[in-house]
């Protein structure tokens, strides 16, 4: 947790590029969030460029679907939209107007990750210090 789970049309990013946009996710989130980048997560789903539909008309837009603990407030919200938004245009060349992108606030203490409920926003090195014999440095990187 975070989850960035991001649907692109099939053969439309090669493996460095979802590499490079990997990492980019990771510094816009850790960098905004102070989250140790050992949480961030991301996925990408590839669809058939013929199933994915907008008011009845075929569609190829990318949708980036980030699953995010909750307690960041709108200015941090606002902020990780935008830059998320310029990093996936930026390493892709994809046209913004054909990305989504959403954030879905999950109550950090309805999440377990390496067997351990996550902390709130803010308690993470607490948290860290606390859980550090059964993470292991799993989650622990910077």
């Amino acid at each position: 947790m975070p989850f960035y789970q991001c649907l692109v049309p099939a053969g439309s990013l090669d493996p460095g590029t979802r590499a490079e946009l990997a990492e980019a996710i990771t510094d816009v989130h850790t960098s905004l969030t102070d989250a140790p980048r050992g949480f961030v997560q991301v996925l990408f789903v590839e669809y058939d460029p013929e199933a994915y539909f907008t008011a009845g008309k075929p569609n190829r837009c990318t949708v980036i679907n980030g699953a995010i603990r909750a307690g960041r407030d709108h200015n941090v919200r606002t902020e990780l939209l935008t830059k998320l938004s310029e990093a996936w245009t930026s390493i892709s060349g994809q046209d913004p107007t054909t990305l989504i992108i959403g954030l879905n606030e999950v109550d950090p203490t309805a999440t377990m990750e390496a067997g351990v409920i996550l902390p709130a926003p803010g308690d993470e090195q607490a948290w860290l210090a606390l859980n550090s014999a059964q993470l292991g440095d799993r989650l622990s990187a910077k």
